[in-house]
């Protein structure tokens, strides 16, 4: 005989649905139906089904392409064990850009917390049948087998048109095939095909779940995890551009061979964007900001043809918050709604920074959700900037047992330990030297600390004025110091934020200046960009961040630091910086694939292999940036956990080993 925990009294409740509370879809932060247990003498063992489902929606819009009528869109169902007649809330999971989906069910229900964390993330997936619930995991338009070749169809980056409708496919067959799939159906809720389903996924897969839920009330909780606010930002803050994430981003803008799962069939629009920002291109490295890519875009000779700012743009900003906040302005019928939302970002994720994962939990705040938001040692890392993937953990708070909290509170109504010890925000606060290997620890807290924090237990860290003359051919970054810290039991943590800053050509410039500014740290006469964080800044006068928020300040990328007595923190100014360079060597790419690069872009890190991948050294001949660059109203966050109101240390041992 087997108990089985989380199955819902459906039949009942769907029957007397106001006695039961009410269905979670209409106001997704009311309480969800009870749970009982079920138990039988001989359940039905697991099952994995591998399947396709015909979306209506063509393969793409470009003509170039010659699109069919329709997409196929492969998935993979994973079932749990399970009695007669018993149903089940159903995980729907995507994956990371040039990834695929889960195609094979864990032994048993085992989580590990101690793994990198998108690894972590990919293991649980296959293990939540075992927790009693459905998976689907999708191979999106151009992905994995849906491919062209097999029926499949051509990546636009989460567009509302395609890939969200697609989706939205899905969760219809999935309705309509619940008896099949053992998936609990809600019906009276006043929703067409209504069904208990959360969300998850990283990435590529984090951005889907934002335009899903805007435009389907049947989402009923989401996991986006290290994912973007604004994709233009990520790309370009500020219209500098990151050279070496979107060269290495468009080694997934390929076609795959026969049979092949790695990789992404892009959209002509994509494909002609990797050909003239990635090293296919020898003269790529001049191309430095935003400005520079869409003049070759746009020219009459662009291959395999010309697109114009207009289309790249609607392509870049198809998904993320920063688009369904603006598309619910423009009544296209998206809407940002309460949908209980847990965001886990990575503190040195170099693609997709805390700040953007910020303003994704503060969307959903303002929306009136429950929203929490966990920052990790994971996310999208390089060993590039000498990288090494860490946990999805944030000090004691365990990134998976968190994310199965979630959905047992939001898709079952059941509450453990582990969804009350959730804090609303906790920034993982790791010493940047060592990482991820120093002890874990972060710092959990009512509010996102934002610019400068006062009252008992902050420390002020402020600057009225910053100037600085970055020489050209300058060795290593100019230090800033703002403060020292006077004893131990402070932490950075939370968004530093810079009121106004202006960027003018230094000595020697023969092209626009890019201001390159972080976070750093000396200590013991060693200085450390923390959390590998840097952003650009086109030469020009910014008060808020181009691709973000008007009424912001500028905000920096947020980090987490737990400091030390004698700690001097302050500004870091490069002339050049290896996330801002070309990667010279498509060789030394392409001999870690599939299994380097491809896990990379997925989740996890190449291999350390720097040698001849990258090199600031030909950026200094070929770009010198010489710039002034004037900051005013600098802002950074530093307190005491436990004694700054509403924040505490989430593992106050290790705090103890640590010294």
């Amino acid at each position: 005989m087997r108990t089985l925990r989380p199955i819902l009294l459906c039949h009942l409740c769907l029957a007397m649905l106001a006695a039961c509370g009410g269905s979670g879809n209409s106001d997704p932060n009311s309480p969800v139906p009870p749970v009982v247990d079920i138990s039988c003498d001989d359940p039905a063992a697991a099952e994995v089904m591998q399947l396709s489902v015909t979306s209506p929606i063509p393969q793409d819009l470009d003509e170039l392409v010659d699109p069919l009528p329709t997409t196929e869109i492969y998935v993979t169902a994973m079932l749990p064990e399970r009695c007669p007649g018993e149903r089940f809330p159903l995980v729907l999971q995507s994956h990371g850009y040039g990834g695929s989906r889960r195609t094979e069910m864990a032994a048993d229900g085992t989580l590990y917390p101690q793994d990198p964390g998108l690894t972590a993330i990919d293991e649980m997936t296959t293990a939540l049948p075992h927790h009693n619930y459905v998976v689907i995991s999708v191979d999106q338009r151009g992905h994995g087998e849906s491919q062209p070749q097999n029926g499949g169809g051509y990546v636009r980056l989460n567009s509302p048109t395609e890939e969200i409708e697609d989706i939205r496919h899905i969760l219809d067959w999935a309705y309509d095939n619940a008896q099949m799939l053992h998936i609990l159906q809600e019906d009276g809720t006043g929703i067409d095909k209504d069904l208990r389903v959360g969300t998850l996924g990283y990435s590529y897969g984090g951005a889907m779940q934002f335009a899903l839920a805007a435009r389907d009330r049947r989402v009923d909780a989401m996991v986006p995890i290290a994912t973007w606010n604004n994709l233009p930002h990520s790309l370009a803050a500020n219209n500098a551009m990151k050279q070496s994430w979107i060269q290495t981003l468009c080694l997934f803008a390929v076609i795959p061979s026969s049979g092949a799962v790695i990789g992404a069939i892009n959209t002509p629009a994509m494909r002609t964007m990797c050909n003239n920002a990635a090293i296919r291109d020898v003269t790529a490295f001049n191309v430095r900001t935003l400005d520079d890519l869409v003049a070759r875009i746009s020219a009459d000779n662009a291959r395999p043809r010309p697109v114009t700012r207009e289309e790249f743009f609607s392509l870049l900003q198809a998904s993320g918050t920063h688009r369904v906040r603006a598309s619910q302005h423009s009544g296209d019928g998206a809407a940002l709604r309460a949908v209980p939302t847990l965001v886990m970002q990575g503190n040195r994720d170099g693609l997709f920074n805390m700040t953007e994962g910020y303003l994704n939990w503060r969307s959903f705040r303002q929306a009136g959700a429950d929203a929490r938001l966990l920052t990790m040692e994971s996310g999208h890392l390089t060993p590039i900037a000498a990288q090494i993937d860490g946990t999805g953990n944030c000090g004691g708070v365990q990134g998976v047992y968190a994310v199965l909290a979630w959905y047992e509170h939001y898709l079952k109504g059941r509450d453990d330990a582990d969804f009350d010890a959730l804090p609303t925000v906790c920034i993982s606060v790791q010493a940047s030297p060592n990482a991820p290997a120093s002890p874990e620890v972060g710092v959990a807290l009512n509010q996102m600390p934002v610019g400068v924090q006062r009252g008992a237990g902050a420390l002020a860290v402020t600057a009225e004025s910053v100037e600085v003359d970055v020489r050209l051919a300058q060795l290593g970054p100019q230090f800033v110091p703002l403060v020292t810290i006077p004893e131990d039991g402070y932490a950075l943590a939370g968004i530093p934020t810079i009121g106004k800053l202006s960027v003018e050509p230094g000595f020697g410039a023969t092209h626009e200046a890019i201001a390159l500014v972080g976070v750093g740290l000396r200590r013991d006469g060693q200085t450390y960009l923390i959390d590998d964080q840097i952003t650009g800044y086109v030469e020009g006068s910014y008060t808020t961040d181009v691709y973000l928020d008007e009424g912001d300040p500028l905000m920096l990328p947020g980090v987490g630091e737990i400091l030390s007595e004698g700690d001097e923190i302050g500004l870091l100014f490069y002339e050049q910086q290896v996330q801002y360079s070309v990667v010279l060597s498509l060789t030394s790419l392409t001999t870690v694939l599939p299994f380097g690069a491809v896990n990379y872009i997925a989740g996890r890190p190449f291999p350390n292999i720097t040698s001849n991948l990258l090199t600031p050294v030909v950026d200094v001949l070929s770009n010198p940036n010489p710039y002034r660059a004037v900051l005013e109203d600098v802002q950074l966050p530093v307190f005491k956990p436990g004694e700054f109101a509403g924040s505490k240390w989430t593992e106050p041992d290790l705090l103890q080993r640590m010294r």
